[in-house]
């Protein structure tokens, strides 16, 4: 082999080289690419999934609306019939707490309506006086119905704060305690 030759297969083995060291370049900077993509696609799907959970609960909101606005055309009697079917007929609880909120959201309608519908159109005059009437009938009712009760448990069962405040609205309604209305109801 001749000078001339050696120079090219010299010449061609640092090409080779630098080929490969560019290619193993390329390939490295290929998977720093593949890596970005791959991690802006995920941050993508991110992005569309909360759009799509965005405009769900648009769609939720928009119904509640609709359903609240529907709610407000019923007629007054329309409405406090609702409530007393669903208060009374479905016998939900009513501890202390309950109050004209939870009448509003149990019907979907304002607390402003209730109020007003109560005011106006109902002897009790509140949402609270109507809950307190009916607590009273579920406790007089365990009274009656069940002797062995402690009048502590049918207080809290029936959703009053302490056994005074349930003596006192039997007191206040009936003129008995809640021992009294008991012999009278269970005798023995």
């Amino acid at each position: 082999m001749d000078n001339e030759e050696k120079v090219t297969i010299e010449l061609l083995q640092e090409e080779i080289v630098r080929l490969k060291e560019e290619n193993k370049r390329l390939i490295e900077g290929n998977e720093k690419l593949i890596a970005r993509n791959m991690m802006l696609a995920e941050k993508v799907d991110i992005y569309y999934d909360v759009r799509r959970r965005v405009e769900w609960l648009k769609d939720l909101v928009r119904r509640h609306r609709e359903f609240m606005a529907q709610a407000d055309l019923r007629s007054d009697e329309e409405l406090l019939a609702v409530i007393e079917t669903r208060i009374e007929s479905e016998e939900i609880p009513l501890p202390p707490e309950f109050g004209i909120k939870e009448v509003a959201e149990l019907v979907g309608t304002t607390q402003t309506r209730i109020a007003d519908l109560y005011r106006s159109r109902t002897i009790y005059n509140s949402v609270d006086k109507y809950l307190d009437f009916l607590r009273l009938m579920r406790a007089l009712k365990t009274l009656k119905d069940n002797p062995g009760y402690s009048i502590d448990a049918i207080a809290k069962d029936s959703g009053f704060n302490s056994v005074r405040t349930l003596q006192r609205k039997i007191q206040e309604a009936i003129g008995l305690s809640p021992g009294q209305f008991r012999d009278i109801t269970n005798p023995e």
